[in-house]
């Protein structure tokens, strides 16, 4: 099975879209809070727009995908933030009108997605220079079953956690990560 990885086109959000949430299944709290409706179709075409909305005005956005050549299907994606010029704002989460059910639910998925942030946003605000996974520093929040490939790419666990959020939501089921840091890269000119 010979794989590509290349760049999203806009036209693969479609297939990326059900790529990437079928890999969840449903069983991420964050994922289910933050895009709500993943399973359906109406869910799924309404992330679609908005991340294809995303993608064309943040140039940060780095959206990949793997295609298997045998059968033209993508089999994997990933969406990379790159900030290589500006750091990005802290802004809180939004969307479109009916993204979620009620205010209440969209309090959920912004308190989930400041949790989610607060390490990220921490190490954005800190770094002098750009934010590159090669040459440069590198975090994920990585749930319990990436959390291998992660450590097998040079990522190395710093802390387990669960997404903090107000009192108000606490009987919600949590959302369990791992935040991991990659060095930075040093280039090997021994040879």
């Amino acid at each position: 099975m010979p794989l590509v990885l290349d760049y999203a086109k806009d036209e693969d959000f479609g297939e990326m879209m059900d790529v990437a949430f079928d890999a969840m299944q449903g069983g991420s709290q964050f994922v289910n809070a933050v895009y709500p409706h993943n399973m359906t179709k109406a869910g799924r075409d309404k992330h679609r727009q908005t991340f294809l909305y995303l993608k064309n005005i943040d140039p940060s956005q780095k959206w990949l995908k793997v295609t298997d050549t045998a059968t033209n299907e993508i089999i994997g994606v990933a969406n990379w933030q790159v900030y290589d010029k500006e750091k990005p704002p802290e802004a809180p989460l939004d969307g479109p009108d009916g993204t979620w059910d009620d205010e209440h639910e969209k309090e959920w998925a912004q308190a989930m997605f400041a949790a989610y942030m607060e390490d990220r946003r921490r190490v954005i605000r800190e770094a002098t220079g750009p934010v590159l996974c090669e040459a440069l520093p590198c975090t994920v929040e990585s749930s319990l079953a990436a959390r291998l490939l992660y450590e097998q790419n040079g990522f190395i666990f710093k802390r387990h956690y669960v997404l903090a959020v107000p009192k108000k939501f606490a009987d919600r089921k949590k959302e369990r990560l791992f935040y991991m840091y990659r060095p930075k890269k040093v280039a090997d000119n021994s040879a």
